[in-house]
């Protein structure tokens, strides 16, 4: 072989080598989550905050949703702010990633505490300018849908349906105990009946048309679906660290609603919790 051809040779053994280097690293299996959970949780207990963050983080983007996972999460956020190296925005991370555990566990009392901790820290800071609170009341009809779960509503809204059944038959008993208790059951179910299925339909349509999220940003404020400023937003932003209603996108906005007020804002300003 002659040196011209051993030169090309080489040039293409050198060019499939080069293509082929990244095939291989692509094909190599991604770590399993259980893995970088434990590789998260022994760099936050070594206190490296950094490397903590970065693991839930990519956790998070790989979509593994676990009560503990999004707990040590907001734990690595608290470490480094209270090392007094944080960002802006990481104090709602820590209550984004919390009130995350709290929906993937109810009642987790150390959730709930820390929520309520960086909440309360979030409200210091604030106060510091007269700024609003983080925590605002949400509004009736809010309250009243969130009572119960879209299966809870629609479940007594069946057992209303049946009880209205047997009320009807009831009442065309002859005269006696089962005609009386007809006459007061048909009623009374209809009236739950016409009660639950509205909250049912409105418990679903939350459910399909919003998700949970929670400011990660120092605050925003309200703009309309253009991208202008609303003309009560500079009197009212939305605190960090606040929980909304995250609704349709549109570019890069979401519209949101924090208890009565409604608007749009950057949708980068927003940490979308797990459903």
């Amino acid at each position: 072989m002659n040196g011209q051809k051993r030169r090309r040779l080489a040039a293409a053994l050198a060019l499939a080598a080069c293509l082929a280097a990244p095939s291989a690293a692509g094909a190599q299996p991604a770590e399993p989550p259980e893995a970088l959970f434990q590789q998260g949780t022994a760099a936050l207990g070594r206190g490296e905050y950094g490397a903590a963050i970065d693991t839930f983080e990519l956790l998070a983007d790989r979509g593994f949703v676990h009560p503990d996972a999004s707990y040590n999460r907001g734990l690595a956020y608290v470490t480094r702010v209270r090392e007094g190296a944080d960002r802006p925005g990481d104090l709602g991370r820590a209550a984004a990633a919390f009130e995350e555990a709290l929906r993937l566990r109810p009642g987790d009392a150390d959730a709930d505490r820390a929520l309520d901790l960086v909440r309360a820290e979030i409200t210091r800071r604030r106060s510091r300018r007269a700024a609003d609170a983080v925590e605002v009341r949400p509004t009736l009809d809010r309250v009243i849908v969130g009572l119960a779960s879209e299966r809870t509503w629609a479940a007594a809204a069946l057992l209303a349906s049946l009880l209205l059944s047997l009320g009807v038959v009831l009442r065309r008993r002859p005269a006696g105990p089962a005609h009386v208790a007809g006459s007061v059951l048909a009623p009374t179910a209809l009236v739950a009946l016409l009660a639950l299925v509205p909250l049912t339909y409105a418990a679903r349509h939350l459910r399909l048309t919003t998700r949970p999220g929670v400011v990660v940003v120092p605050e925003v404020r309200l703009l309309d679906e253009g991208g202008r400023a609303l003309p009560h937003a500079e009197q009212s932003p939305i605190p960090e660290g606040a929980s909304v209603e995250v609704g349709r996108r549109s570019g890069g906005l979401a519209q949101v609603r924090w208890g009565a007020t409604e608007g749009w804002v950057p949708a980068s300003s927003l940490r979308m919790l797990a459903p």
